[in-house]
């Protein structure tokens, strides 16, 4: 009997387990706290400064953002654009594209969320990778955490500790594996687990005012990275870890190197800029 009473008590803890965790609670999504008409550009980089591009952030609307991925001095443009779910505070729809110094800008994947459920599909070319995700709010790292960067002016307390889910592709598994008339491929994208957030100190970074945070748990393999939050728009001005969001850098760092106010139309012309100078420079090589 006692045996018995045991084998339930750890079948009930391993479900207890596997249940659907969230951390909704640490968040509250009001409208009039978003980011809106904004850009703030980023570099991003390897640990050591490396591989660098600049990342502009657009946020044109509440929990609506794009991002302009501009590489090698210009010459190579990507853009993704990403709406998060307000009560989810997830992404919801995602579109990558690349080749815009074409002309022909290339859709590279799209992922949409299933309503009512904690479960994502990534599509690219015939394809489709579901994804269902485990903890609540999640974010795709790849995404160079632009989804949680769009969160984060909504946390009710900015000093507190707080955790996210973590989605993203199995770049192992779409080079090896991956077909783009297979129909359902399950492995394309994964759930990573949770990522923790863990509150340090307040600390002036390069004479601007942040929160700093100790990053890590399952998501990353429980390696530790620091995120440093400014403290008068609570969005990231710098991130660090030794675990890359892509295969083609060693790791990741995101700093912050300006920021403007820039509406819709404003937007698009600095993105047209971009485009046309990316084009002139592949035509001069």
């Amino acid at each position: 009997m006692l045996r018995k009473l045991m084998l339930m008590s750890l079948l009930a803890a391993g479900t207890a387990l596997a249940q659907d965790t969230d951390s909704l609670s640490s968040f509250q999504y009001q409208a009039a706290k978003a980011p809106v008409n904004k850009v703030v550009h980023y570099v991003k980089s390897n640990l050591d400064g490396t591989k660098r591009l600049v990342l502009s952030l657009h946020f044109g609307a509440p929990l609506q953002v794009e991002a302009l991925k501009v590489e090698a001095d210009g010459r190579y443009l990507a853009l993704v654009q990403a709406q998060l779910d307000p009560k989810t505070l997830t992404e919801s729809s995602l579109r990558s594209f690349n080749r815009l110094e074409r002309g022909k800008p290339v859709l590279q994947m799209s992922l949409a969320s299933d309503p009512g459920q904690r479960r994502l599909v990534a599509s690219v070319g015939k394809a489709q990778m579901p994804v269902k995700v485990s903890h609540l709010p999640a974010h795709i790292y790849n995404f160079d955490l632009s989804g949680l960067n769009a969160t984060l002016p909504y946390l009710k307390n900015p000093r507190a500790d707080f955790d996210v889910g973590i989605v993203d592709p199995d770049f192992e598994f779409l080079r090896t594996q991956f077909k783009p008339d297979g129909g359902v491929q399950e492995g394309g994208f994964v759930d990573k687990g949770k990522a923790t957030f863990r509150y340090l100190k307040d600390e002036v970074l390069d004479d601007i005012p942040t929160h700093r945070f100790e990053v890590g748990g399952p998501a990353f393999g429980n390696v530790k990275g620091t995120l440093w939050i400014n403290a008068k728009d609570l969005l990231i001005e710098r991130f660090e870890h030794a675990q890359p969001d892509n295969p083609d850098w060693k790791s990741f760092k995101l700093e912050r190197i300006s920021e403007q106010k820039m509406g819709k139309a404003a937007w698009e012309g600095f993105k047209a800029a971009s485009i046309k100078r990316a084009a002139g420079l592949l035509e001069a090589d």
